[in-house]
């Protein structure tokens, strides 16, 4: 499953490779939109992320570089808890995180 995911933000970031207009940063959305919810992302936590992802991208000016800023800003945001501190990562990759809950409760996505 996270070679799919991989692969498919791959795509969307390569949509903007060649082209940095508002038209490449559509289909670069588009891609990362439907990628997610191929990946049993809840619907609402898409759009909020597309939307976000999408303002900020271009408000920093759009390109790849600031598309993949975005991305990673915006799903460390959905990821933290309030009072939390974060993702602590390792001083040397991969950074192992543990996902737990119930049956159903989105842990595989």
């Amino acid at each position: 499953m996270f070679e799919s995911l991989t692969s498919s933000f791959t795509g969307a970031v390569k949509k903007l490779k060649s082209f940095d207009d508002a038209n490449a940063l559509k289909k670069a959305v588009a891609e990362l939109k439907k990628s997610l919810l191929k990946a049993d992302v809840h619907h609402k936590v898409v759009k909020e992320l597309i939307k976000d992802v999408e303002l900020d991208t271009k408000e920093a000016g759009i390109g790849q570089e600031n598309f993949l800023k975005s991305i990673e800003s915006n799903l460390t945001k959905i990821l933290t808890v309030e009072g939390n501190q974060g993702f602590i990562y390792a001083s040397k990759p991969p950074t192992t995180i543990l996902m737990a809950g119930l049956q159903g409760s989105g842990k595989t996505t």
